[in-house]
């Protein structure tokens, strides 16, 4: 009995004592970590949406053996796909690649993402406005059309020269465009407003 008792008074204490003992403290990368916030939920949902769409290779690329085009894509594929440089105007890309050349420089180190020097950057920046979507500048043919084109084609990008491309060649680069609106979640056109652009886009440019 008195062995039992001895047992007993031994393992309380041993629980004691380990009860007492300090937690062990978090990995620094988890102690350093804050708690995830709606903010932070936000700022991730919102860094996903309008990327490039998938499905644009290093070979679309025009002048794909150029300086600027392999400097374009070993460094925006290191966050996202290959963005085409058609994507935006000569006017808008500069706003763009600035934003982008922030958000590299402000990324930890811990994520490998590797920077561009001054050079790099200036050869991408010429590369892309050298490639970049050509805008009409004279004001657009009147036509049934016209709004549809101005209101579905200005929610991605500035409105392009009707004269890029001709008649032929205009249902094809209109279904690429639908496909990149399908993968950046911007609503389409409807049937009618598709009907009407195409038509728009074909008379254009036929009677220029």
């Amino acid at each position: 009995m008195r062995r039992l008792s001895l047992l007993v008074m031994g393992v309380a204490v041993l629980f004691s004592a380990a009860c007492s003992q300090p937690e062990a403290p978090l990995p620094a990368d988890q102690a350093a970590a804050p708690a995830a916030t709606r903010m932070d939920a936000l700022l991730l949902a919102s860094a996903r949406i309008a990327l490039p769409p998938a499905g644009f290779t290093a070979a679309d690329l025009p002048e794909p053996d150029s300086q600027g085009a392999r400097l374009l894509v070993e460094n925006c594929t290191q966050c996202h796909e290959l963005p085409t440089p058609g994507a935006h105007s000569a006017t808008d890309w500069p706003r763009v690649l600035r934003r982008m050349w922030i958000r590299m420089d402000e990324l930890p180190d811990s994520l490998g993402v590797k920077t561009l020097a001054e050079g790099e950057r200036t050869r991408v920046s010429q590369y892309l406005m050298a490639n970049a979507l050509q805008v009409s500048d004279a004001d657009l043919p009147p036509g049934p059309g016209k709004a549809d084109f101005e209101a579905i084609c200005s929610r991605c990008h500035a409105l392009p020269d009707i004269k890029t491309h001709s008649s032929q060649d205009w249902p094809s680069v209109y279904m690429r465009m639908e496909r990149n609106m399908e993968r950046m979640n911007v609503r389409p056109a409807t049937q009618e407003q598709t009907s009407r652009i195409l038509l728009y886009l074909q008379e254009a440019e036929s009677a220029k």
